[in-house]
C-alpha cells in the first residue's frame, strides 16, 4: 500500500525504552537473546498497530560523549546501554494496549519476562514532527527500516513557565533544520503520553520531548559538527533545557556484538 498522509497507515505514536541490563556476563547474553528473539515480538510487535521496531546500543566510547552531566534523564549519565523504538499506527494505541495488558500475565506465568534490566527511560509517545534534510526521501514511518548507522537521542524539558507546543515548534522549525546537514538526515520529535487507562505511566508528560536524529554515519563522525552545543542552543531559545544528548549505533541482531564494550 502506498503511503498517503492522513490515512490509517500513518505513524502516530512510538514507544521508546532505554534500558540498563544486568552487568553479569552470562545474564547479559541471555537478556540480549531474550529481548530480540522473544520480547520485542511477543511483547509488542504482534500486537495491533505496531508496525516497525529497531534497537540500538551505546558502547563505553559512545557513553563518554553524553551530556549534560548530571542529566535529568539518566542518573548516572551513562545509565542506559540499549534503546529500542517501536512505531505505532496513528490512533492505534488504545487497541494495542488493550491487547498488551491482556497478554502480559500469560507471558509472566510462562516465565517469558526477563527481570535482569532497569528501565532508565521508558514511555509511550505521540508524534509531534518529522523533519528531513532537504532532498532526503525517507519518510518518518519507515525511518526504523532504513539502515542508518547511527541515532542520537535528545530529550528536552520545557521551562517551568513555558509551553511544550512552543518548544516542539521551535525544534521542528529552527533547531532541526540547523542540525540536518551532511550525514544527519532526519529528526523525529515525540511528546510523552500516558498509556491508555494508566495515569502517570508516561515520563515527563506535558513537560518533555524526545527528538531522534537519524545519522548516515557512526555518530562519532558527526558529533563535533552537529551535536556538540545542542544544550546551549536550546537554552538560548528561552523555551527549554536539554536533559540528555546520547549517541547510539544499531545492534547486530542475533549476535553478542558490543556486549563486551558496554562498560
Amino acid at each position: 500500500m502506498d503511503y498517503v498522509a492522513g490515512t490509517q497507515n500513518e505513524l502516530g505514536h512510538a514507544m521508546v525504552t532505554m534500558i540498563e541490563p544486568t552487568h553479569d556476563a552470562a545474564d547479559l547474553a541471555e537478556y540480549n537473546r531474550w529481548y530480540e528473539f522473544d520480547h520485542s515480538y511477543s511483547g509488542v510487535m504482534i500486537g495491533p498497530g505496531a508496525f516497525a521496531f529497531r534497537r540500538w546500543v551505546a558502547t563505553r566510547a559512545l557513553k563518554d560523549l553524553r551530556y549534560p552531566n548530571p542529566s535529568t534523564v539518566a542518573d548516572p549519565v551513562d545509565m542506559g546501554s540499549f534503546i529500542a523504538a517501536y512505531w505505532f499506527l496513528d490512533g492505534s494505541v488504545e487497541d494495542h494496549f488493550k491487547w498488551s495488558f491482556s497478554a502480559m500475565p500469560g507471558l509472566v506465568a510462562a516465565g517469558r519476562m526477563n527481570p535482569n534490566r532497569t528501565h532508565v527511560s521508558t514511555s509511550l509517545y505521540d508524534l509531534r514532527s518529522a523533519v528531513n534534510r532537504p532532498g532526503w526521501p525517507v519518510a518518518g514511518q519507515i525511518a526504523l527500516d532504513h539502515p542508518y548507522p547511527g541515532m542520537v537521542a535528545m530529550w528536552t524539558d520545557r521551562t517551568a513557565d513555558g509551553s511544550l507546543d512552543a518548544l516542539a515548534d521551535w525544534i521542528a522549525t529552527t533547531l532541526a533544520p540547523k542540525v540536518l546537514d551532511g550525514p544527519v538526515a532526519q529528526a523525529i520529535t515525540f511528546a510523552p503520553r500516558d498509556m491508555p487507562g494508566v495515569p502517570n505511566s508516561g515520563v515527563g508528560v506535558g513537560s518533555r520531548l524526545l527528538t531522534m536524529f537519524f545519522v548516515q554515519s557512526d555518530p562519532r563522525a558527526a558529533w563535533a559538527d552537529h551535536f556538540i552545543g545542542l544544550d546551549e542552543a536550546v537554552k538560548s531559545s528561552g523555551l527549554g533545557t536539554v536533559g540528555l544528548v546520547a549517541p547510539f549505533i544499531p545492534v547486530i541482531p542475533g549476535t553478542n556484538t558490543y556486549l563486551d564494550e558496554l562498560w
